[in-house]
């Protein structure tokens, strides 16, 4: 679903299942600049891993800026900044050219304006990825959905 912006960062946004994101991600004609990402409830090992390769496509393709949302999003930021850093040391150097955030205490108004309108974040598509199954993740894309909407209109 695209939600077309008109921040003076922004210009595009596409929200996509966790399910259906490497389809989306080939399909695209545009890097996304900034994804957002949630993590609500406490992940083991191997789902941390499941993320890893959506990650390293992302970084591969060119995103610098990485918004993690939910109750446990620090451990998400920390893990998306190991692999990061493991794939800049692979090339033979660190490359700090990354931001990546976490917002376990904000509110969904918050995440969605820091998402939408930060100056920290470079200009272009945003690609918000949730989970259909989740009910905090439901709430987090309305709340994105009507700001996007909203500054479309101003």
């Amino acid at each position: 679903m695209r939600v077309p912006v008109t921040s003076n960062k922004s210009n595009a946004l596409l929200f996509t299942s966790k399910h259906r994101v490497f389809n989306e991600l080939s399909s695209l004609d545009k890097t996304p600049s900034a994804v957002l990402l949630t993590l609500w409830e406490q992940w083991g090992f191997s789902d941390f891993q499941k993320v890893e390769p959506v990650v390293k496509r992302l970084v591969s393709l060119g995103c610098r800026c990485f918004v993690c949302a939910g109750n446990y999003s620090e451990s998400l930021h920390d893990f998306i900044d190991d692999v990061i850093l493991d794939m800049t040391l692979d090339d033979g150097e660190a490359n700090t050219a990354f931001l990546t955030t976490w917002h376990d205490d904000d509110t969904d108004d918050e995440v969605a304006d820091f998402f939408l309108n930060s100056p920290s974040l470079s200009s272009g598509l945003r690609l918000a990825i949730f989970d259909d199954d989740s009910l905090e993740d439901q709430r987090l894309k309305k709340t994105v959905a009507t700001l996007a909407e909203q500054e479309s209109q101003t």
